[in-house]
């Protein structure tokens, strides 16, 4: 496991065993599932679920990628990282594309547990290791091989060989010998050789997917954004209250398609995604007293700037989306 990408699911009903969460981790590169019902989502609790089931089994992974969440920040989870001296890496906040892998792995984990669960809903645990099993066993489209392949080098013994009897294999009824350690190497060798060129192919196809449908623009140092931030708030409407935190100025852009944006009314410095950013034209008073008219240093259509932006315009659409706009950042 060189990239490993983790995130908390739930809440779900209180199991039987006390369990309401799921601790949910993959390899970026095989596609490798795990999953760990914990009783909540303490920093603690996630750093040891971390520890004993995958670290103690698989090793360190070089990086381990995750959302904003406090489990996640905390420093219980970054001294975690840095005794094992694995990279922490984070996705901008509001922007679960960032950590896509993870998130559609959850999705589909959600959608499994609620055939299988019972009509009281309290069992959802015990069926975890089945779900895996066949997650692992299951051919994924972007390797074109099953993660128990590219992870163990052969594939996953299933029930339903009692059925259909066993699968056609090269080394069927080789006993292990002298030459089986070499067999193995090889084996993995040109699986991964394969999966890397199906992965080449597949970043290709999935590129070409969203630029075909991209609207996003790029941003310059000062000029003033509108900053997509759903919250709920207590005793008022979320439909009817705006989701758009602004005028904000740009202070620099850090990435392909993040930038570092200045919030108002305390000046926060926080790294957001393009997706959640939209063009601002008007009047503004920035942190230092001083007024700005027509902010923005580029000529734009009137279909390009509007006061406020419609809703579902210039961002993803987040959905549950919580209070914070993202992690401070020290300037």
């Amino acid at each position: 496991m060189e990239r490993l990408g983790v995130d908390i699911v739930g809440p779900f009903p209180t199991t039987d065993s006390g369990n309401r969460w799921i601790l949910t981790a993959m390899d970026y590169f095989t596609k490798w599932p795990e999953a760990y019902a914990l009783p909540d989502q303490e920093a603690a609790t996630v750093a040891d679920a971390l520890v004993g089931g995958i670290i103690s089994r698989f090793g360190v992974p070089q990086s381990i990628h995750s959302d904003q969440g406090r489990n996640f920040e905390s420093r219980v989870f970054s001294e975690l990282c840095r005794r094992l001296g694995a990279e922490k890496t984070r996705t901008t906040p509001l922007h679960p594309q960032s950590d896509g892998l993870v998130e559609r792995f959850n999705r589909t984990l959600a959608q499994q547990l609620a055939i299988v669960t019972s009509k009281h809903q309290r069992d959802w645990d015990t069926h975890l290791p089945f779900i895996l099993m066949a997650c692992r066993s299951a051919v994924q489209e972007s390797t074109a091989c099953s993660p128990a392949l590219l992870m163990l080098g052969r594939e996953l013994r299933t029930p339903a060989e009692l059925t259909f009897g066993h699968p056609p294999d090269n080394d069927d009824g080789v006993l292990p010998g002298p030459n089986y350690v070499c067999r193995l190497q090889n084996r993995l060798e040109a699986a991964h050789t394969f999966a890397r060129e199906q992965l080449e192919n597949a970043g290709v196809r999935q590129k070409r997917h969203y630029d075909s449908r991209a609207r996003g623009r790029h941003f310059g140092a000062g000029e003033c954004v509108w900053l997509h931030n759903p919250t709920r708030k207590k005793g008022r409407c979320p439909k009817l209250d705006s989701a758009w935190v602004g005028p904000c100025l740009v202070i620099e852009r850090v990435g392909e398609v993040t930038y570092r944006v200045e919030v108002p009314p305390r000046s926060r410095k926080v790294v957001v995604h393009r997706d959640r950013l939209a063009p601002y034209r008007g009047r503004k008073t920035i942190g230092n007293g001083s007024e700005v008219s027509d902010v923005s240093p580029r000529e734009q259509s009137n279909e390009e700037t509007l006061a406020q932006p419609e809703p579902g315009m210039g961002a993803a659409s987040s959905e549950g989306a919580g209070n914070d706009i993202g992690a401070d950042e020290c300037s």
